[in-house]
Order: C-alpha cells, then sequence, then structure tokens
C-alpha cells in the first residue's frame, strides 16, 4: 500500500515539475519527438517497399526454375558474360530426362525496342519470344483476347500479347485488339493484353512487355542463335528443391561439367528475388535504426542535462523532502517519473504527428504510385517503448544524485 502511495505521489510532483516549466520541456523533448517520428515513419516505409517488392516478386510462380545464362541474383559479371549460350535444343533433353517437372517452357528477350502505333510511342520495353508453355511456367494472366494458337506458334505469325504500361499508353481510348504496332519497325497484330502486374519493377515484368511466338522474335529480329531462357516446373510445391537438384544434374550433363566443378549456367528461382528484398529491408532497417538511435541519443542527453538542472534547482525542496521521511527510493522515482514522462509525452506527440504524414503523403504524394504507406502499429509501439526506456535509461545518473543528497546540506543550499 505504501509503495502504491509513495508511486502516486512522486507521479503527482513529477507532473507538476513538467507543467512548472513548459518551454523547457517541449525543448527538451524535440530531439526525442525526432526520434520516434523518424522510427515511425520508416516504418511505414519500409512496409510499403516491401509489400511493393513481393508484389512483383509475385509474378513469377515460386515452383518454376529458370535455366539462364545469367545468375540473377548477382555474382561475377565478367565470367557470366563469357558462359556458354543456354541453347534452344537443351528444352528437348530435359523433357526427355526429368522425371520431376510438370511443365516445361522456352523463352528469349530483346530489350530496349520501341513500340509504336500512328504517331505514339513507348521506348525501351522487352520484347520476348515464347512457346506454348509459357502460360504453364508464368503467372501471366490475359486480360482482354487470347494468347496463341499451336498454329500461330509454329508458322511464326506475326502476332503479339502486349502488357498493361504498353497498351494504356499507345491505346489510351481505344481497345488495341486487332489493331497493329510496329515494334522497332516490325509489324505485329495485337491479339490480346495481359492483366497489370504492378509493383516497384513493374519495368521487367510482362507490364512492359511485348509477347510474340518464339519464332516470330527470330523472324523478327533475325538472330536463331541466341541464348534463351528455360522454364521447368515442379511438379510438386512441397518437393520443388527435387526438381532444382535434377535440373542441375541434368544440365551437368548436357553441358559436360565435371562434379566439383563451378557451374557455367544459372539455375534461378523467385526466392533469389525474396533473399534479395530482404537483404535490402535489412539495409534500409538498420539506416533507419541507426538514424533513430541517435536521435534518441541525443534526445537522451537532452533530458538528463535538464534533469541535472532540476536536480540543482530543487536542492532545497530535496532536503526538506528527505527531513520529513522521503526515503532515497521515492526520490529516485520521483525523479525517473519525470524523465520519463517527459519522454514518453515526446514519443506521444511524435507518432501523433507521424499519423496525418502518413495520410497525406499517400492522397497527395503517392496517390498515383503503386507504393502506398500505412501507419504502422507496430513501429508506433516499439517507438513508445524506446521513448519509455530512453527516459528511465536517461533519468537514472540524475535521479541518483538527487536521492544521494545529504539533507542538511541541501537544506542549507542557496
Amino acid at each position: 500500500m505504501k509503495f502504491f502511495q509513495d508511486t502516486k505521489e512522486s507521479l503527482a510532483i513529477a507532473g507538476q515539475a513538467v507543467r512548472a516549466n513548459p518551454l523547457r520541456s517541449v525543448l527538451t523533448m524535440l530531439g526525442i519527438i525526432i526520434g520516434i517520428f523518424t522510427v515511425t515513419l520508416m516504418g511505414a516505409f519500409l512496409n510499403g517497399m516491401d509489400s511493393l517488392f513481393r508484389q512483383t516478386a509475385s509474378s513469377m510462380k515460386t515452383d518454376v526454375y529458370y535455366v539462364d545464362k545469367w545468375n540473377w541474383g548477382g555474382g561475377d559479371w565478367r565470367l557470366m558474360r563469357n558462359r556458354p549460350e543456354i541453347r534452344e535444343e537443351y528444352l528437348n533433353t530435359l523433357k526427355q530426362r526429368m522425371t520431376t517437372a510438370s511443365a516445361f517452357s522456352l523463352s528469349a528477350s530483346k530489350w530496349g525496342q520501341e513500340a509504336r502505333f500512328k504517331n505514339r510511342s513507348v521506348q525501351f520495353i522487352n520484347a520476348q519470344g515464347v512457346d506454348e508453355g509459357y502460360l504453364s511456367t508464368e503467372s501471366t494472366v490475359i486480360e482482354y483476347g487470347r494468347f496463341f494458337t499451336a498454329s500461330e506458334l509454329t508458322s511464326a505469325r506475326p502476332v503479339c500479347v502486349i502488357g498493361y504500361e504498353i497498351a494504356n499508353k499507345l491505346f489510351p481510348n481505344q481497345s488495341p485488339l486487332g489493331q497493329t504496332i510496329r515494334l522497332s519497325g516490325y509489324p505485329l497484330q495485337v491479339i490480346g493484353v495481359a492483366k497489370r502486374v504492378g509493383g516497384l519493377f513493374a519495368f521487367f515484368t510482362v507490364d512492359n512487355n511485348v509477347v510474340m511466338p518464339f519464332r516470330t522474335l527470330q523472324t523478327a529480329f533475325g538472330e536463331k542463335h541466341q541464348s534463351v531462357t528455360i522454364g521447368v516446373k515442379a511438379a510438386s510445391v512441397q518437393h520443388k528443391e527435387d526438381t532444382r537438384d535434377e535440373l542441375e544434374f541434368v544440365m551437368r550433363q548436357v553441358r559436360k561439367i565435371k562434379p566439383g566443378d563451378n557451374l557455367n549456367f544459372g539455375i534461378n528461382n523467385q526466392d533469389q528475388f525474396n533473399q534479395a528484398i530482404d537483404n535490402i529491408s535489412r539495409l534500409l532497417g538498420f539506416v533507419g535504426f541507426t538514424i533513430t538511435g541517435l536521435s534518441l541519443l541525443v534526445g537522451g542527453i537532452g533530458i538528463m542535462n535538464i534533469m541535472y538542472v532540476s536536480v540543482k534547482e530543487r536542492t532545497r525542496e530535496i532536503g526538506i523532502r528527505k527531513a520529513i521521511g522521503a526515503t532515497r527510493r521515492s526520490l529516485i522515482a520521483q525523479f525517473l517519473f519525470e524523465a520519463a514522462m517527459l519522454s514518453l509525452f515526446a514519443g506521444i506527440v511524435a507518432i501523433m504527428l507521424a499519423f496525418p504524414v502518413t495520410l497525406l503523403t499517400n492522397n497527395l504524394l503517392l496517390s498515383d504510385s503503386d507504393l502506398h504507406i500505412g501507419f504502422p502499429i507496430f513501429y508506433a509501439l516499439v517507438g513508445l517503448t524506446l521513448s519509455f526506456l530512453t527516459g528511465i535509461v536517461f533519468g537514472i545518473a540524475p535521479a541518483l544524485k538527487a536521492s544521494r543528497l545529504d539533507p542538511v546540506d541541501a537544506l542549507r543550499y542557496e
């Protein structure tokens, strides 16, 4: 019972001290406010970026592996550049020898093309040639029109499926179906429009692609021996690692790579993107928390200095309290509560500022963007906890100093 009475009394005295010096209290809280405001907005931004990253990565299926000349996760660019090309005939070999795959696809790309319709054009798009397995290994959905027929695929018909962004820019007020576009001068009839993927890297997805039959791509660009990408879909999601191991084994045989030697091809999967996303998120989080930590350190030092000043100014008060029976514990509690109240109130103010800022950012700055930031409740709670702990940690030294004052010396203090 006495503990609660002491606590109540300490809280009341601490509250009076904060209210007695409002300007000093506000200036003391500034560092904490900046720190918590930063960590809350950083959390909102990280959540939005993470969602956007994964939205893009979701355009690939998790159970599909892509044999490619390049490793999508990075590596020594000079070594990968000199690797032998991935050849079209590997596809039949993989189909014949693999037992853990359910679908295969063949594709090739030509980046940096121009799509034009009348006086409108879209620059630096990707022309992609595909075969009949494309829809089985990709997440692409045809929103309008249709995919290629078997005869169109085998006879290299000049037809195409265009991505959402290209359709939006070339045909803003009319249907693209049945229209003929020119891809770097080569005419292609539009027979379908792919559903929008969006996301931060939508530029690299089907949104920015003109998809056509594989043979049409070879005819349009005259390259029959360029490196291709082979997609292999696992028969079972639960055992997709078995498919990856079998794929590597067969490709080693095809490329005549001895056991233990490094691969001269890449086996890529959505997991690599997810790992890259996690690494980027960790890096951004580290930078954000470092900035926040420095802000809290500055704010904490400010609180400690103000608390030392407060102890100095209230030395006689401390002496009187000790003379009438106040214990060291009650004095420590009084100053710790004061420091914690300052810091916690600063955290609440910071969160009250951060909430409308996230709303305004979404409505004014990001209204036309795929990036949307929501108010991060988790980070707000973390911010409040950090602000409270900052007050406690940096209030300990002044509180101990106050509790150790000799009552006689304190009463004589002028």
